[in-house]
């Protein structure tokens, strides 16, 4: 297999990168110096998960300046593949302009079921460390019961948290209950808050008005899982005494390198 160039990405992609160098040769731009820097033009380049935060420029934490997407095509070879985590209507345009072949390596029933585990597990991490509260003590909404907020539910269920379940879906709604958790529509998620420790968001929508915000308990931890631009809630946390949490990246904050292996493993068989 030729040389593989990864392009941005956090700890993770570190790990990744780390793997995968252990049988093919790695370079790497934006990833710190852990690798040698692209030269030429590669057959496969690797994008980070999520391959962008913002749709203009390639997610590089590690990175001192941003990234255009446009070097994606400064370093791939015609007909060559990019492998990201995730896609967009721009990244599709530019691999099109190129003719460059894109896989979505999240597009993974086995990544994602992995992915959306270890995110639970970094939320419990965070909201141990963000209350004064054991997690016995206290009382969780949970909006949305998809991947993600169904490993969080049986987790903090283990904790003897008591958890209560907010979903617009009826299916989401009774496999929530079939799992023994307490099910709610989605109007009463405020309701619901306003006597709970605990909010944690999984859902991409705003599901609080402010005026239902400003009545959640002051020292309440409310923490956003979802991917969402510019939530409103942040703003509304101060003035209400409640602990906002952006809880991005989780993953590659609490477990880079069990995440970097997933990723690995992905990238691997995608590319045979």
């Amino acid at each position: 297999m030729e040389d593989i160039l990864f392009i941005g990405g956090d700890k993770r992609i570190v790990y990744a990168a780390e793997l995968i160098s252990q049988t093919t040769g790695v370079c790497s731009l934006g990833l710190g110096d852990s690798f040698p820097p692209p030269q030429g033009r590669y057959s496969a380049i690797v994008l980070p998960l999520p391959f962008s935060r913002n749709g203009v420029t390639v997610n590089a934490p590690l990175c001192d300046s941003p990234l255009s997407l446009d070097v994606i095509a400064e370093y791939a070879q015609p007909g060559g593949t990019v492998l990201s985590g995730g896609s967009s209507g721009a990244l599709k345009e530019l691999c099109n302009a190129n003719r460059l072949r894109l896989l979505d390596y999240y597009d993974s029933e086995e990544l994602t079921l992995k992915n959306a585990l270890l995110t639970a597990e970094g939320a419990v991490c965070l909201l141990i460390s963000s209350t004064d509260c054991a997690l016995c003590d206290c009382s969780a909404v949970i909006t949305g019961y998809g991947r993600i907020a169904g490993y969080l539910a049986r987790l903090l269920r283990e904790f003897r948290c008591r958890v209560t379940v907010t979903a617009r879906s009826p299916a989401q709604r009774q496999a929530a209950m079939l799992d023994g958790f307490c099910a709610l529509p989605t109007e009463l998620t405020g309701l619901a808050s306003q006597s709970a420790e605990l909010v944690i968001n999984t859902a991409p929508a705003q599901l609080l008005t402010e005026e239902q915000f400003a009545k959640l308990r002051p020292g309440t931890v409310f923490l956003e899982l979802a991917t969402r631009v510019d939530p409103p809630e942040r703003n509304w946390a101060q003035s209400a005494g409640v602990s906002y949490i952006n809880g991005s990246g989780l993953p590659g904050r609490f477990s880079p390198k069990t995440a970097g292996e997933a990723i690995a493993h992905r990238i691997i068989a995608a590319l045979r």
